[in-house]
């Protein structure tokens, strides 16, 4: 009984990260369209919404896993850190060869972009800061209460999301975290913290709550799209204020999203194989994305072929997502590059 039970929970982790890999390539497709009025801003909006949870997903998965467990720091630090780090360079150095200023040298380019992350690499550099700190992390987060880690995510959610919604409203330039000294509770962290949290009060596996927990992300997303629309026309210009991980909107649906997919314990059992690789290779995924996106759009402009405007985004998406997982699935092949995609 224990063994099945494990064994549904790692197929609702499996099933939370391929998920979340797919919604984080959609965020960037529908990125294309999203900085300029035009026919296809609205999907990008809509698509774009419903897709804001993945990221907060990546991190809510990684706390669920990581936080509850006792281990040493080091033995902790020597089988993680190098799981990113050899990425965040392998990939830093591809991304400055084929994309970098070629007017600068490149080494110098190099040195500059393993301080500032490449574009989209920002995930690799987060998520290493958060396993730096989870061995210390988790030893608080297992010997706190319930009542205790609800508080904490209360405080967090307050000086984190809602705060810096405010800001982002009203003054750009505030910064609560830093102006009260409480950076412990703000960023990603508590995504991690609250991933753990939910997995130690157990998700909701029943039908009524996972639909409950669907509606939920529904009607968020939802107030998403309607904020980013109204505000965004009233400004004159599309504007992300509603879009950001760190804010109320996209952490209740990131919660609804979350307790709804770690609830999918049983699947057919052909999707099951494909379900699970997608997962294992999930950081593939994401790192090599963003150059198949350039070669469809950018370079090729296949979406300039294609008809009904709601259906354009997701063309495009399914046809980088499917090309993107083969080719991270050859590359696979080669042992060299097993350990870095």
């Amino acid at each position: 009984m224990q063994e099945a039970r494990k064994n549904d929970r790692s197929l609702a982790w499996d099933v939370t990260r391929a998920v979340a890999c797919a919604m984080v390539v959609m965020v960037h497709v529908c990125a294309i369209d999203f900085y300029a009025f035009g026919p296809l801003w609205a999907p990008s909006v809509v698509y774009d919404a419903m897709c804001r949870v993945a990221v907060p997903l990546f991190f809510m998965l990684s706390g669920a896993l990581i936080l509850r467990k006792d281990e040493p720091v080091l033995p902790f630090y020597r089988k993680r850190i190098p799981r990113l780090l050899m990425p965040l360079v392998f990939w830093t150095i591809v991304y400055v060869y084929l994309f970098g200023d070629r007017s600068i040298p490149p080494m110098q380019q190099l040195a500059h972009y393993l301080m500032l992350p490449f574009e989209h690499l920002w995930y690799l550099y987060t998520a290493l800061g958060l396993y730096l700190a989870a061995p210390y992390i988790g030893r608080m987060f297992r010997a706190s209460t319930d009542a205790e880690i609800r508080i904490f995510i209360a405080l967090w959610l307050l000086v984190a999301c809602v705060l810096n919604q405010v800001s982002l409203f009203f003054a750009e330039s505030w910064n609560p975290p830093d102006l009260w000294g409480a950076q412990f509770f703000s960023g990603f962290m508590g995504y991690f913290v609250l991933g753990a949290h939910l997995e130690r009060c157990k998700p909701a596996t029943s039908g009524i709550g996972r639909w409950t927990c669907a509606l939920v992300f529904l009607a968020s997303s939802s107030v998403i799209v309607l904020g980013t629309c109204l505000y965004s026309t009233h400004i004159s210009e599309p504007n992300e204020f509603f879009f950001s991980y760190l804010t109320p909107l996209v952490a209740i649906s990131s919660v609804a999203a979350y307790l709804f997919l770690t609830g999918i314990t049983t699947l057919p059992a052909r999707s099951v194989t494909l379900v699970r690789w997608i997962s294992d290779s999930s950081l593939g995924i994401y790192c090599l994305h963003p150059m198949l996106i350039w070669l469809y759009v950018k370079h090729w402009h296949l979406d300039d072929g294609l008809g009904l405007v709601w259906l354009r985004i997701p063309v495009i998406w399914g046809a980088v997502f499917v090309s993107t997982a083969a080719l991270v699935y050859l590359a696979r092949k080669l042992p060299p590059l097993r350990r870095i995609i």
